[in-house]
């Protein structure tokens, strides 16, 4: 698989509200756009939205016509040694499903949402052409949201809370050929806009976006992980997440990361 080039930054001029956006105000959009799924009390079957899925806040509580087909847990890892930060991640990172399979995503620790790369969500679209631009509410712990993956395709999603500290997975949807592996696969850009769109962060930008706010952030470094470096990794070629079992681990992905030491720990 060909790699790009590391950028450092993919829209020029964003400045500081870009970091600003990726520390909080991001994260707003995840949260209004998954209100209206959460509340379940009306008297009808329940069903999977397709913007907004189905959020319960007890993971063990779904109802039996949703029985996923796929769990991912959505974890925080322990620092690995030489300074770096927590390692927030969704295990598995890589997942291989079929057409109409429901996943569920079960939270163990506080607080995710699971939102697609899309336009609508201010970043460069990294699901297929014609899906909604689905979202997960703020899941707290032992709660769980649960999605039908309908079209086939690939699907790169992360959580809004911390999508700044790297955590992002990839689903594979049917069987991917090589030459129906999309273009933004391996592409990490982003556009000015109308409306301007991010790709997701690199390590070169989240520096140069801290060097922006103070004299005394020059030649600092970003200890966590970046979502470009998850989603850029070997483990998570598509034809590696279809092949064996369907599922790819946090710890495949780490080991593909050279300046992240192996080792970590679920929180």
């Amino acid at each position: 698989m060909d790699r790009a080039d590391e950028q450092s930054y993919p829209m020029p001029g964003v400045g500081r509200r870009t970091l600003l956006k990726a520390l909080g105000i991001g994260a707003s959009v995840a949260v209004g756009s998954g209100v209206v799924a959460a509340d379940h009390d009306e008297p009808h079957p329940p069903r999977i939205d397709s913007h907004y899925g189905y959020a319960t806040p007890d993971a063990t509580a779904v109802p039996e016509r949703l029985a996923p087909d796929h769990t991912v847990e959505l974890h925080v890892g322990d620092p690995v040694p030489q300074k770096h930060g927590l390692l927030f991640h969704f295990e598995p990172t890589g997942l291989a499903v079929d057409p109409g399979d429901i996943v569920q995503f079960s939270v163990t620790t506080p607080d995710h949402t699971i939102t697609a790369y899309h336009p609508a969500h201010g970043y460069q679209r990294r699901i297929p052409e014609g899906v909604p631009p689905f979202s997960s509410p703020v899941v707290g712990v032992g709660g769980a949201w649960l999605y039908r993956f309908e079209k086939a395709g690939l699907y790169d999603v992360f959580c809004a809370a911390h999508h700044v500290l790297g955590m992002a997975m990839r689903i594979v949807v049917g069987e991917l050929a090589d030459d129906d592996v999309p273009a933004y696969e391996d592409t990490f850009e982003g556009a000015e806009g109308p409306p301007p769109l991010l790709a997701p962060f690199s390590k070169q930008f989240l520096e140069h976006e801290l060097e922006q706010f103070s004299d005394g952030n020059e030649d600092c470094e970003w200890v966590w992980l970046t979502p470009k470096e998850v989603l850029d990794t070997d483990a998570l070629d598509p034809g590696a997440i279809q092949a064996d079992d369907g599922t790819v681990s946090f710890d495949e992905v780490v080991a593909d990361i050279d300046r992240i030491p192996g080792g970590h720990s679920h929180g």
